[in-house]
């Protein structure tokens, strides 16, 4: 009796269904090797390349440093910490650029890989805009935002005096609030009239070149003060000039001396 019902329960599988059971086994089969071979195929590609990264003909050749004209070069290196040997790859620019811009002279810093083996600094300097006396004989030379680019005995020539303000004690320092009208009356009259001043005090009373001196006030209106200064200066001899008031510039003030009375 069990076994008859054995037999019966046996069920005959269509050819057809086994043969499309079988299809989709390889099927699935053939995706799981083809999903594990582009694993393997990236896993070696990563090897590769970190393998690639690392080989001494992507190192550092050689560092090279361009636009460099008032900064030490070796302190620049220094500042980049780049050296021969270093991965290529591995140099981050943004970093080394950030510890060159520290430097007092630097403006701006650009890092650019050069393939296989050379790495280029081109760095922009800051331009000088104005002195800062110091005690001891000692001159501060800022730029257009009051950043003391270095400190000597030898100042340049031809840069004019900011008079009045705190002196500043080192280099990569910034001058203080007192001093920031007197940079913009200067920046203005550098672009204007360049070479026609001398100094310009904090109160902003600007020595001429020739002698005599201006008078502004404050840095209101400064364009149209600017345009009164370069309109009197054309039509007087500056020999007799002893104060030219353009507060109100639409009606200078001239004073001459008495001795050209």
């Amino acid at each position: 009796m069990a076994a008859r019902t054995s037999s019966r329960s046996r069920v005959a599988i269509d050819p057809r269904i086994r043969s499309r059971r079988i299809a989709v086994q390889r099927d699935q089969w053939r995706r799981r090797l083809k999903r594990l071979s582009v694993v393997l195929s990236g896993i070696a590609l990563a090897v590769a390349g970190l393998v690639a990264t690392q080989t001494p003909l992507l190192d550092v050749d050689r560092v090279r440093v361009e636009g460099a004209a008032r900064t030490d070069p070796g302190e620049v290196l220094r500042r980049a910490r780049i050296g021969r040997g270093d991965t290529m790859v591995g140099v981050d620019t943004g970093q080394a650029a950030a510890r060159i811009e520290d430097l007092p002279w630097v403006e701006r810093a650009t890092i650019v890989r050069r393939w296989p083996g050379t790495i280029e600094i081109d760095v922009t300097e800051r331009e000088p805009l104005a002195l800062v006396e110091m005690a001891e004989g000692r001159t501060a030379v800022v730029d257009r935002e009051g950043r003391v680019l270095e400190v000597t005995i030898e100042p340049p020539s031809g840069v004019p005096l900011v008079t009045g303000v705190r002196a500043p004690t080192a280099e990569g320092e910034e001058l203080g609030r007192g001093a920031r009208d007197a940079l913009v009356l200067l920046r203005a009259l550098r672009e204007r009239l360049p070479g026609t001043v001398a100094s310009v005090s904090s109160d902003l009373d600007a020595a001429l070149a020739a002698g005599g001196e201006v008078r502004f006030g404050s840095v209101e209106d400064l364009d149209d003060k600017i345009v009164a200064m370069e309109t009197v200066l054309g039509d007087v001899d500056t020999t007799c000039l002893e104060l030219l008031d353009v507060r109100v510039p639409g009606s200078p003030a001239l004073t001459r001396h008495q001795r050209c009375s």
